[in-house]
């Protein structure tokens, strides 16, 4: 009987293991701006943007997926001193915030005799223990711009922006940046002014 019991156990954890959702991917926030025009593919000279460290390895990972996406659309990226008619500026940032969770009440009773009276007494203390738990989450944002060199006149511009837990696997360096450039050029050149939810 106790060989069957447990083999019940074990079959309903089984099952509830199979049947548990799986964690929803991290949303990334996206919004276009475009002049509604055709955007006709030429070559791209890819250059950091304004504040942006060229040497940082980040910001050639995400030139790089950048340049990768663009060249997918048909478009040929050239080294960023070239004399491309197009520029397209890749600038990233990251913030980093704390959430602390509530620290859950813990409730004491304590009950008492009935004096001979036939009527108990009893006295309940509920109070905050334990440390609370801390999670980290990291915000980035992407921004690519694309303009015309001739003149200077912005063409296409879109940002995207993820929120991650730092512990997620979206939050690694190489997924997230990946995450970020193709949310950003799903679609492209998207709808001007709309905000979507890309996951």
């Amino acid at each position: 009987m106790r060989l069957n019991n447990a083999a019940t156990i074990i079959a309903a954890s089984l099952a509830a293991v199979v049947l548990a959702p799986v964690a929803a991917a991290t949303p990334v926030k996206v919004t276009r701006f475009h002049l509604g025009t055709a955007i006709i593919p030429a070559e791209v000279a890819i250059q950091p943007g304004t504040g942006s460290d060229p040497q940082s390895l980040e910001q050639q990972q995400f030139a790089g997926i950048v340049a990768a996406e663009m060249t997918r659309l048909g478009f040929a990226p050239v080294a960023a001193d070239a004399p491309a008619p197009l520029v397209a500026t890749v600038r990233f940032t990251r913030t980093t915030r704390d959430e602390t969770a509530a620290r859950p009440p813990v409730s004491i009773g304590l009950v008492g005799g009935t004096n001979g009276t036939g009527i108990g007494t009893g006295l309940s203390l509920g109070f905050g223990a334990g440390k609370r738990a801390t999670r980290s989450f990291y915000t980035t944002e992407l921004f690519v711009q694309l303009r015309q060199r001739s003149d200077g006149a912005a063409i296409w511009e879109g940002r995207a922006v993820m929120e991650a837990n730092a512990r997620a696997k979206d939050a690694q360096p190489n997924v997230m940046s990946e995450k970020l450039v193709r949310a950003l050029f799903r679609g492209f050149p998207g709808e001007s002014g709309r905000t979507i939810i890309v996951r």
